[in-house]
């Protein structure tokens, strides 16, 4: 039975500098076969309307800070924090569709719409989590980064309105669409263009 015993102790013993001189060396003691891929469940394609006069683009670092508290009072290893440095651009123009137009044999009038944010989007490969601190009694999620970008992107939208982009903006879509219409060819010097901004 010892001899048993000892015999199987040896055996054990083996395999396992086997299996350590494979993983050593670089032998395939374990694969991982992992796959990856995606299928589109649905899409659509939507004509656009859409005319983008002005892009900006900017920098930002947005951060969230969260502590559990019964009452007034903080409950110990449950703060939080996260700061995230990232790059978004906005593309501002007007949308074409709600153009109002009114045109006789000898002039033209052209209303624009105010001018809006068209699209806003982060630029890919420039996310940097700049501090990400948690406890097991307060974690950060992955939904914790989103409702951030996404508070964030209002607020950036604002900023962009207080600056004036969007003034300046459809001031763009006015005076380009204004240089096309008077490098129409054969257009008479009588005829009148007018192109006026939404109050």
């Amino acid at each position: 039975m010892k001899k048993l015993v000892a015999t199987l102790a040896v055996v054990v013993a083996v395999l396992i500098g086997v299996i350590a001189l494979l993983v050593f060396r670089g032998g395939p003691v374990v694969k991982s076969d992992t796959r990856q891929g995606g299928a589109v469940v649905t899409e659509q394609v939507i004509k656009s309307f859409k005319i983008s006069s002005l892009t900006y683009r900017y920098t930002n670092v947005i951060y969230s800070e969260d502590v559990k508290k019964l009452g007034n009072v903080t409950i110990p290893l449950t703060k939080k924090y996260l700061a995230v440095r990232y790059e978004g651009v906005m593309e501002i123009g007007i949308d074409a569709s709600l153009i109002k137009v009114t045109q006789t044999s000898t002039s033209v009038t052209i209303v624009l719409p105010p001018a809006q944010v068209l699209s806003h989007t982060l630029v890919p490969g420039t996310t940097e989590v700049m501090i990400d601190v948690d406890t097991p009694f307060n974690e950060n999620k992955v939904s914790d980064y989103t409702q951030l970008f996404e508070s964030e992107q209002l607020a950036m939208e604002q900023r962009a309105a207080d600056a004036g982009l969007l003034t300046q903006a459809a001031a763009n879509a006015k005076e380009q669409l204004g240089a096309f219409l008077h490098a129409i060819p054969g257009l008479p010097d009588t005829y009148t263009i007018t192109i006026a901004l939404t109050s």
